[in-house]
């Protein structure tokens, strides 16, 4: 099977303590089967008295095949220090870890934010946008020739690994193919750096009304205020990711659609071209091939964009949260994963979006070039 991935995947480790975030907060974290025969042989053998302790006190914060949150949605097996506990714990005589330390570690545990994609006989791995250091690496990841497939932005590394492929009907194999090829066109549109971002957005999003086959409703007769209000509040249809969330909104809501560049004001900080050009790339790897299994390229394509426009329009409420004068690369890093958090990480509000882009003539290819047109650019 081959893997294609990222050029900066295999760089990814989980920061720990050095997070000014958590994934241990916030999150139902499950235990799968295998994980959980592990720790119920931790509770019962063994000569090591405190490991024995230790995994009896693993069984009984676990319910329904979960971990039994603490208040705030916290797991019981973070520690003050932003450490896990049971790494900690269970890696005292080196016997349960493996060098990255996360073998005792349940598969969501282990494996968050990577994400894992398979057609037939190519699999994908990236990193959600919902972990800091993941946009960290995806924002500040030199360019490079494309060293297989890819662009320069957003160059993809492939290798052969040992797994049998993902059975797929006949003939489905072309489809998936075709629509790699359509992915790859996208990405040399984005990685023409000699036009402005906002006509790359532009060309991508004809591409993709064109393979679509899409017949372009009448545009609505609302005003651009209703349009652009609507653009806000779908956000806040699905439920709340949780307080950071609800407070970057409520500015949101009450900021309203900016009609200034964030650049004219003194404290604010703009999203570049080039962080556009990154951010939209990467989400259309990791969402256009899934239409392969719905027949739906352009709604991905119009997810990727409208992600984009969200943060250059709010970036500044997004990332209101972060420490007093934290530097442009934090607050950006901030405004991505809570956004990421809301969109990518809730199903619900995913399932709304798709929904509204296919067929809320508000959420049109027509609206998106009238907002994409207006939008100032910046390098």
């Amino acid at each position: 099977m081959i893997l294609r991935t990222p050029l900066f995947y295999p760089q990814f480790h989980c920061i720990a303590d050095k997070c000014t975030d958590t994934c241990c907060v916030g999150w139902e974290i499950d235990i799968d089967e295998a994980t959980l025969a592990k720790y119920r042989q931790y509770s019962k053998t063994g000569a090591d008295q405190a490991r024995k302790a230790f995994g009896k006190k693993l069984l009984e914060n676990i319910e329904d095949g979960h971990f039994k949150l603490l208040p705030g949605d916290r797991c019981p097996f973070l520690k003050e220090n932003g450490l896990c506990d049971m790494i900690c714990h269970l890696g005292v005589n080196g016997t349960d870890l493996d060098e990255s330390g996360e073998s005792i570690l349940s598969n969501i545990c282990r494996e968050h934010p990577r994400f894992v994609e398979v057609y037939g006989d190519i699999m994908e791995k990236g990193l959600g946008l919902c972990c800091e250091e993941a946009v960290r690496l995806l924002l500040t990841s030199p360019c490079h020739p494309r060293p297989d497939r890819g662009s320069s932005l957003l160059p993809l590394i492939e290798s052969e690994i040992d797994e049998a492929p993902d059975e797929m009907p006949e003939g489905v194999e072309e489809a998936r193919d075709a629509i790699f090829q359509e992915r790859e066109t996208i990405f040399g549109i984005l990685n023409n750096k000699s036009i402005p971002l906002n006509q790359r957005l532009l060309e991508v999003l004809d591409f993709a009304v064109a393979v679509s086959d899409y017949e372009e409703p009448e545009e609505p007769s609302l005003s651009e205020q209703a349009i652009h209000q609507t653009w806000i509040e779908i956000l806040g249809e699905g439920e709340s990711f949780g307080p950071a969330w609800d407070a970057a909104y409520e500015r949101m809501i009450r900021k309203g659609w900016p009609t200034t560049c964030h650049c004219e004001h003194s404290e604010a900080f703009a999203f570049s071209d080039d962080d556009g050009a990154r951010i939209v790339a990467y989400l259309i790897f990791r969402y256009y091939a899934k239409s392969l299994f719905d027949g739906d390229g352009l709604t991905k394509v119009q997810f990727a964009i409208y992600f984009w426009i969200m943060l250059k329009q709010f970036g500044e409420e997004l990332s209101a949260d972060s420490p007093a004068g934290a530097s442009d690369l934090t607050r950006k890093i901030n405004a991505v994963k809570l956004l990421s958090k809301q969109t990518e990480y809730s199903e619900e509000i995913m399932e709304i979006l798709a929904d509204n882009f296919f067929q809320n003539e508000v959420f049109c290819p027509g609206q998106f070039r009238n907002i994409i047109s207006r939008m100032s650019s910046s390098t």
